[in-house]
């Protein structure tokens, strides 16, 4: 498959017919708002945290970044890429100053685009490390969707994350 640059970002596919990647991951996105508490937005990014986090709240939090403009790589568009971690470093310096989380790991992901049926699109994972049971270990995200059950973000660190975002940002 092979990616071009027809007006908003395009997948071309086997039969080169054209056909614009903001529709295909715009069920990603329509997906992770139904799943999920939008922190703070504006018309560049979104922040989100999920109601079913990739790690447990002893282990940490997770925030994800959305860019508004829809890619399915961080290598097929470098400067949003770039903004897009300068922006996560804002939001983690956040969660910081709040002291959600004494580390922080900042990365994107996007395996789960590539099963069967999926589309990739270019998204950022903050996970904000508390001192449990993996602490100093590579974070242990899932194997694949549906498969983990843990308990989101309290409501009083999703307001006080929202407020201070809407301060920092």
């Amino acid at each position: 498959m092979l990616l071009i640059k027809s007006g908003p970002y395009a997948k071309k596919t086997a039969n080169d017919a054209t056909i614009p990647l903001r529709r295909f991951a715009q069920h990603n996105m329509n997906k992770m708002k139904a799943e999920s508490w939008t922190l703070w937005s504006n018309s560049e990014f979104e922040v989100f945290t999920p109601f079913n986090p990739h790690t447990s709240t002893e282990e940490g939090l997770h925030v994800i970044i959305v860019p508004k403009v829809t890619v399915d790589s961080a290598l097929v568009d470098e400067n949003l890429s770039v903004e897009t971690f300068r922006f996560a470093i804002k939001v983690a310096r956040a969660m910081e100053e709040l002291k959600m989380a004494p580390w922080f790991n900042i990365q994107s992901n996007g395996n789960w685009g590539l099963l069967p049926g999926k589309t990739p699109w270019f998204h950022v994972h903050i996970y904000g490390r508390r001192k449990g049971k993996t602490w100093c270990m590579p974070v242990q995200i899932p194997l694949a969707p549906g498969t983990y059950h843990n308990k989101p973000m309290t409501e009083r660190e999703r307001k006080d994350l929202s407020e201070a975002l809407k301060k920092y940002l």
